[in-house]
């Protein structure tokens, strides 16, 4: 279906009924059908979302619609328009920082919060201005390579070298869907809400209230050690290093995330 809030079409996937209810949010150049291999095994009702600027919902060039407490209040108006309160919340990555965000700005729609292979910021001014760069450069690549470049680029880069053990099937999926995307848009995305772009929320860790569980992949060294210092700074967190499994942990091995999400792991 489709959900219009603050002026942007929201493609919003629904499937089953009942209690709990899930959202699933997914990672940069992604869509909601990134968690296909989970979803089906969850009880109660599932909403997948694509994020703006992916997928089928609406691919806006502005840099500003893509502000991560923006985006956390459209999600807020379509759990609204749904007459949904209550949500155990699933974020990776891009996903996971927005998860995050959503956590922190509206507590009361929180139950249960899954963050896999997400941050909580760059506290460090000189190095948020040196990702800040990275990301504008990546956001200029964009605009002005064949997409096709970046692509390849984005798929070689260290943190997804494990998804090269992927069979060819789903690797030529998860291709097919990058191939997909408005580059346009996504340059804006990152821009607005890259991770330099993202507030610093490493302060603020320590006020969350709500079950929190932290993903990460045995093969993922650098979010391992992100999540072991979120870890320290939540009350009774919980993290959970996934083997065999690298920065995308659902796609990667998606028996033992879906054993996380039901408690099972």
């Amino acid at each position: 279906m489709k959900i219009k809030v603050n002026g942007q079409q929201y493609l919003v996937e629904q499937k089953g009924s009942g209690q709990p209810t899930w959202l699933l949010l997914h990672g940069f150049m992604g869509s909601h059908a990134d968690f296909g291999q989970v979803t089906a095994g969850l009880t109660g009702q599932v909403l997948t979302v694509d994020l703006l600027g992916h997928g089928q919902t609406t691919a806006s060039h502005d840099p500003w619609d893509y502000d991560l407490a923006q985006q956390a209040a459209d999600l807020a108006a379509i759990l609204a328009q749904l007459e949904i309160t209550h949500v155990n919340l699933v974020g990776y990555s891009m996903g996971g920082r927005l998860a995050l965000g959503f956590a922190l700005g509206y507590p009361e729609l929180v139950g249960k919060l899954f963050l896999e292979s997400s941050t909580a910021g760059i506290a460090d001014d000189h190095q948020r201005r040196q990702r800040v760069e990275k990301d504008e450069l990546q956001a200029r690549q964009l605009e002005r390579e064949l997409f096709t470049k970046f692509i390849a680029h984005w798929e070689n880069l260290p943190l997804f070298a494990s998804q090269r053990q992927l069979p060819e099937e789903q690797q030529a999926a998860i291709r097919t869907q990058r191939l997909a995307q408005d580059p346009l848009a996504l340059a804006a995305s990152l821009r607005g809400m890259g991770t330099g772009a993202m507030p610093n929320f490493w302060d603020r860790l320590g006020g969350l209230t709500c079950p929190i569980t932290l993903i990460a992949g045995e093969l993922d060294q650098k979010f391992q050690r992100i999540t072991a210092k979120m870890a320290e700074l939540i009350p009774d967190a919980k993290r959970v290093v996934v083997t065999g499994a690298g920065h995308n942990v659902h796609q990667e091995q998606p028996a033992a995330y879906l054993r996380i999400l039901k408690g099972e792991q």
